[in-house]
């Protein structure tokens, strides 16, 4: 990826995590007499685990840090409406793949290079897709976790409806929901989120590429496989097998990991908390799935910025050094299974046997088509995907009405952010 394609992501984890932690805000004490004091914005899964160690950066540093966890949408809100009025929002930034066009692209996050160069107590040949964070040569995050799309599904729900390995294609996908809805195993076989995701995540593991190397959108050609998934995808929602509580939920992730479901949009590092007893009703027979048909699927990486009108970018990096560090990234993968950024400790959690499943990731990854998440209109544009579907799904739209509007929607939004 070129230096000028921008690109940004969040953390497949999604908004689910809110209801599990939803701590508004989290203080760090002891900073010293005369340290200074910072605030970090970021959503639930974001806040660090391992409310000590904070406390004892504080204490060792000086610097206190406000933690303000909301989710995403209402942050890049936030962010938005105090730095348009010449406010700080918060020093240290959490940023997902709605960042570019929603906070990195009008200027209301900084580049980082000063302080990379200035300090070298941060080797981002060590990180994973810094790429992604980096537009014209200035790097406006650090990256704190990688992962992919994927799937997972509960193998002994599968094996009791007479199945002994998942499916391989959509086709068999579809036949075997309709098989364990049938036979009453369970009566929402399919957990996967009424939103943009869920097409985006069909459409590229039937081999739809959706955009063309130009930006136009080739998932709207005349028979595309981004219309069938559509189709498919719909059909899923009309025959209930998917619970129509969906539609009042951002992700399925609370709902599968309440018991309902067996196949689950999922994310690399779901594994640990998708078998956890504690945390879910699925425990413990969740396993990864490869994607069905050619199996393409795209990243959701995350990273820390820091804001263009903060006054204390000294300490927002000394905590960003911190946050990235081993103990408070071992913590975050322990807590919500998410895959350090740091190529040296993905190295050290792989051969201690921490990362479940390894072959499977191992191979979906050779299997990663990126979306242009680095278009500046990315943003509007995928909240706008996820309204049509919510028609469709509610019958006010067709598959190819959804598909067609949202390719017109995405040429009028190009022709606008860039001007022509």
């Amino acid at each position: 990826m070129s230096s000028r394609r921008f690109s940004v992501t969040a953390g497949v984890l999604a908004m689910f995590l809110f209801a599990l932690f939803a701590s508004a805000h989290l203080f760090a004490g002891g900073s010293a007499e005369k340290g200074q004091s910072i605030t970090f914005m970021t959503p639930p899964w974001g806040v660090p685990p391992d409310a000590e160690a904070l406390k004892a950066f504080s204490r060792e540093t000086g610097v206190k840090v406000e933690v303000i966890s909301l989710p995403m949408d209402q942050l890049y809100s936030k962010v938005q409406i105090a730095t348009s009025a010449g406010q700080n929002p918060a020093d240290v930034i959490f940023l997902s793949e709605e960042a570019p066009s929603f906070i990195v692209a009008p200027g209301f996050v900084s580049p980082l290079n000063d302080l990379i160069q200035s300090d070298k107590s941060i080797n981002l040949h060590d990180f994973d897709r810094v790429d992604f964070w980096t537009l014209n040569g200035k790097v406006y995050g650090i990256p704190s976790y990688v992962q992919m799309v994927m799937m997972d599904y509960n193998k002994a729900k599968l094996s009791q409806a007479g199945y002994s390995a998942p499916p391989t294609t959509w086709s068999q996908f579809k036949t075997e929901a309709e098989q364990i809805k049938a036979k009453g195993i369970d009566q929402y076989p399919i957990a996967f989120g009424a939103i943009d995701w869920s097409w985006y995540l069909i459409s590229l593991s039937m081999g739809d590429q959706m955009f063309d190397a130009n930006l136009n959108p080739v998932f709207a050609d005349s028979g595309s496989k981004a219309r069938s998934a559509m189709a498919l995808l719909l059909s899923f929602f009309k025959e209930k097998l998917i619970t129509p509580a969906m539609l009042s939920e951002t992700t399925p992730h609370s709902i599968f990991m309440g018991g309902t479901g067996v196949f689950h949009q999922s994310w690399q590092g779901a594994y640990g908390l998708m078998n956890n007893p504690k945390s879910s009703k699925q425990a413990p027979n969740v396993a990864y799935m490869l994607l069905p048909d050619v199996g393409n699927t795209w990243s959701l990486d995350a990273a820390l910025g820091i804001s263009s009108k903060s006054k204390a970018r000294a300490a927002a990096w000394k905590f960003i050094e911190w946050y990235v560090g081993d103990a408070n990234q071992r913590a975050i993968f322990n807590a919500f299974g998410l895959i350090p950024a740091r190529k040296s400790l993905q190295a050290a959690l792989s051969s201690e046997g921490k990362i479940a499943q390894y072959p499977v990731l191992e191979e979906q990854a050779k299997h990663v088509h990126q979306l242009p998440r680095y278009a500046t209109w990315w943003g509007p544009w995928t909240t706008k995907v996820t309204e049509l579907l919510r028609e469709g799904i509610q019958g006010s739209l067709t598959a190819d009405q959804i598909v067609d509007d949202a390719a017109k929607d995405w040429n009028d939004l190009k022709a606008r952010y860039s001007g022509k």
